[in-house]
This record gives C-alpha cells, structure tokens and sequence, in this order.
C-alpha cells in the first residue's frame, strides 16, 4: 500500500499530524532528502511528533516511510494518471482511440487497487473465506455482475457462496447466518441504503464481514474487521459508467479467488478435472 493510501485510511489523525501529512504527500521527492531534524523544523512538529505519525500509518519510523515514499515515486512514475476515469472519451474519439483509453483506464484502476492492498488484511480475509463452509454475498446494482463471477468461480473449486439479491432475500440470508458463514460486503461507496442494517444483523449473528470499497471510505466500521480497498478515482454520480470501479472490484474479487485456489492448488485443480465433465455439457473434441 502506498503512503498516499496508508494516510488515507488513517482516521485518527489529530489536525497536526494531517497537516503533516499534507506536507508529506505534496512535498515526496524533497522529503527524501531531508533528516528527521530539518523536517521537524520545516514543518514545526517535533520530532517525536514524527514518529508517532508514523507509527499511526504503521510505519516503522521516519527512515522506513523515506524509504517507501522512493518506492512509491518509482511506481507513479510507471503510470498513466492522464485518463479521465469519469469521462475517458469524448464524442469525437474514434472507436480505435475509445478502445485505447478504456486500456489505459482499466490499467490505472487495477494499478491502483494493487497499490491499496494491505496484504496482512488480504491474508486474513483468505482465510476466513478458505475456512468457511458457506460465504454470503451483499451488494447490489452492477455489483451483483461482480459477485455471481465470484460465486461461479468459487463453485468451480466446490465452494458454496450465495448472492441473495433482494433486500428481503438479503434481511434472510443475513438472518439464517451460522457461526459457518463468512460475509463479503461489495459497495464502492459504502452508502447503499441497505448496508446499514445488514452490517448490524451479520454484527448481532457474530459473523465477520469483509469490506470491499473505494479507499478511505466504510460502513459502520466498527462491525467490520476486515476492509479491503479498491481504486477511488471514481465520481460517485458525475461520470458516464462504473468503469473503474467494476473493473477494479473484478480484480480484487479475482486477487482472492486466486489466493483461496493457491491454498490447496493440487486438490483444486483435481477437483476442476473431475466435475468438468458434469458440469459442462458441451460437446467439445480436442
């Protein structure tokens, strides 16, 4: 995760260390000349102040995060931001020049959302998908493209995944949920309206949630212990389609997927070859 990212998700900086932060993010390629001493007296904090910012990102000191800001500028630099995720053609593009610009939108999506994964959280949120025997999806809209992929996916390895759609087959689902059970919450902007109450069932029923959103953004984030980031550079409603987020949430679904198969590589692919001849009916001669 970049340090861009890590602040982003920090929401309990006091009004010093945010005006730091600040300093930081507009300042990255000067920073990494500068000793902790003459960074204190640039931006009037102490010191000790520094390192306390830091702790708070989960850097371990100001050594690391200078060394992680050069990271982050190399990466930049291997990226296209030029795009227009809301807007990325105009009437006047050719349908070659429309092909060209969703590239370069799905690249910086997906750059992007590589750029924001904690992979601690990623690995916890393997594991309890790995380890339950039933995963529920909530979403809504475009979203439930996005999930039922994930749920077929997940079947292909004998995986039971359900994604009620209605709000009433959600309130059930939601309410029927076993200690077995694992919930996946997709919402780029954490304001659907049926989140809230779904987030305090799955609470109530002691089932864990894992998030999956634009950065910096939560439902009822003390309900949920596992919040997985994809890219924000999407307008929640100015903007001609979802093509960043949905494209973003794919990958992410497609990183955990992948990493849930990795775990027992061998039995899965096994298992692939044994039910393809069932569940696949057509008639294909290779």
């Amino acid at each position: 995760m970049t340090i861009e990212n890590m602040i982003k998700c920090c929401d309990n900086l006091t009004p010093t260390e945010s005006q730091l932060a600040q300093y930081i993010l507009q300042n990255k390629k000067g920073i990494e000349k500068l000793s902790i001493q003459k960074l204190s007296e640039e931006t009037f904090i102490s010191k000790s102040g520094i390192h306390r910012f830091c702790k708070k990102i989960e850097i371990n000191g100001f050594n690391e995060l200078k060394v992680k800001l050069a990271q982050d500028i190399v990466e930049e630099s291997k990226i296209d931001t030029e795009i227009d995720v809301n807007f990325p053609f105009d009437s006047n593009d050719t349908q070659k020049i429309i092909a060209q610009k969703l590239l370069k939108l799905y690249e910086a999506s997906i750059a992007d959302t590589y750029n924001s994964i904690d992979l601690e959280v990623l690995n916890k949120s393997v594991k309890l998908l790995q380890n339950a025997d039933i995963i529920d999806i909530y979403t809504h809209a475009h979203n439930i493209n996005v999930a039922e992929n994930f749920q077929d996916k997940m079947r292909s390895i004998g995986k039971l995944v359900n994604c009620p759609k209605s709000f009433y087959e959600q309130r059930c689902t939601a309410t029927a949920s076993k200690k077995n059970h694992a919930a996946i919450i997709l919402s780029y902007s954490g304001k659907a309206a049926f989140l809230p109450s779904i987030v305090k069932i799955l609470h109530k029923k002691e089932i864990e949630i894992i998030w999956i959103g634009r950065l910096g953004k939560s439902v009822e984030s003390n309900h949920i212990k596992h919040n997985l980031y994809i890219s924000n550079r999407e307008n929640l409603r100015n903007r001609i389609s979802q093509f960043s987020s949905h494209i973003a949430m794919q990958y992410m679904l497609d990183v955990i997927f992948s990493c849930i198969f990795k775990i027992d590589y061998e039995r899965n692919i096994h298992y692939i070859k044994e039910v393809e001849n069932i569940v696949d009916d057509r008639n294909i001669n290779e």
